[in-house]
């Protein structure tokens, strides 16, 4: 522990910044709500598209795929993934989704919120050696931008807690498999 730790100053510091932190959630939270009503009313009204489109841009990232899965349900608009809005009225949903928005909007405690505590499942990505591949495939990319060298990202790897004795072994796996896909050249 470093000397210049005050944890008087931790904890006064730290507990202004959770009261910050659970007023700014509780705001953001009830703007949500409100707002997740409006704009689908506004969005069937008017037919602008650009209220989702606008909100979607300021939200933090989980509540942007609560509010496309929402906006899907209730929208009848198509979500465009690579450009991540909605672009235009979608012939076979967009009179279930008006319907249903009507419906959804008779009640005036239904919400987001509401909406998503019945219809959205929170799941943990699951762990797999292909998304650890990606990482180390960005950290290398990243990296090279900023001038570190392979080198360094493997010592790196290796102060994370893998042992430099697993080298030997995937060089050893390795080469096995690169013997094997070898043909032999043709005498």
């Amino acid at each position: 522990m470093s000397a210049l730790f005050n944890k008087q100053n931790f904890e006064r510091n730290f507990s202004e910044a959770l009261e910050r932190i659970g007023k700014a959630e509780n705001v953001t939270k009830h703007e949500l709500k409100v707002i997740s009503r409006t704009m689908l009313e506004a969005w069937h009204i008017t037919g602008n598209v650009h209220y989702v489109n606008r909100l979607l841009k300021v939200v933090t990232p989980v509540n942007k795929k609560a509010l496309i899965v929402f906006s899907k349900h209730f929208g009848g608009f198509s979500y465009d993934e690579v450009l991540g809005e909605f672009t235009h009225k979608s012939k076979k949903r967009y009179e279930t989704a008006h319907k249903l928005a009507l419906e959804f909007l008779e009640n005036p405690n239904n919400n987001l919120w509401t909406w998503a505590e019945r219809h959205i499942e929170v799941q943990q990505k699951p762990f797999s050696v292909e998304n650890v591949e990606k990482f180390i495939k960005t950290a290398l990319h990243k990296g090279e931008g900023v001038g570190l060298s392979q080198v360094d990202i493997l010592k790196a790897v290796f102060k994370a807690g893998i042992e430099p004795s697993c080298i030997v072994q995937v060089m050893d796996e390795m080469g096995l498999e690169f013997a094997e896909t070898v043909e032999p050249a043709p005498m």
